[in-house]
Formats: C-alpha cells, sequence, structure tokens
C-alpha cells in the first residue's frame, strides 16, 4: 500500500467496529499526520465517531444488565497504539499520558 501507493478495500463481514480498528492502526502506522495530536483526534473522528461506533454498548459501563453487543475493541485498539508508541516514542508527537487523557 504505501510502496506502490495503492488503494485498498477492508470489509468485515460481521461489523465495522474491526475495520475501523484495522483501519485506524494501518493508518497511525502509515502516515505521521496520525502520530501527532491533531491528526489523532481526526483519526478518531474519521474512523470512529463518524461511523457511527457504539462505545457505550460495546464497552458495558454503567450497565447492570450484560449486554451481548459488549466487545473491547476501542479499549483493544487504544492498547495496540500504547505498544506502538512504546516501540517507537519518537515518532509521535503525544506521549501515553495524552492517551489516558
Amino acid at each position: 500500500v504505501e510502496t506502490d501507493a495503492a488503494s485498498c478495500l477492508v470489509h468485515c463481514s460481521d461489523s465495522w467496529d474491526r475495520t475501523a480498528q484495522l483501519t485506524s492502526l494501518a493508518q497511525l502506522m502509515l502516515d505521521p499526520y496520525y502520530r501527532t495530536m491533531k491528526g489523532f483526534a481526526s483519526l478518531i473522528e474519521k474512523e470512529w465517531l463518524s461511523f457511527g461506533h457504539q462505545f457505550e454498548e460495546r464497552v458495558g459501563h454503567g450497565h447492570a444488565e450484560i449486554h451481548d453487543q459488549r466487545s473491547p475493541i476501542f479499549v483493544q485498539f487504544m492498547d495496540c497504539v500504547w505498544q506502538i508508541l512504546r516501540q517507537a516514542p519518537l515518532l509521535f508527537e503525544f506521549t501515553e499520558e495524552f492517551l489516558m487523557a
């Protein structure tokens, strides 16, 4: 994708959760803009919020009943970002404190 400047179609059969996770990580690694504070915020807006990720339902905080749609996809994404940040901190404009804010 990066070397040939090729396009790529990503489609998960069941849900948009994994699609947002995969495409966000790819963009984070391929484009240095998304490793800036402004870029990371726009990545979350573009890939997660605009596509209607159901944060409350997936995380399940504040609900006494157990949801069958509970899945920590965004939390897992943030952990992946943290892992990449720990491996290459000089490539990021932000630190882990930014991720926790």
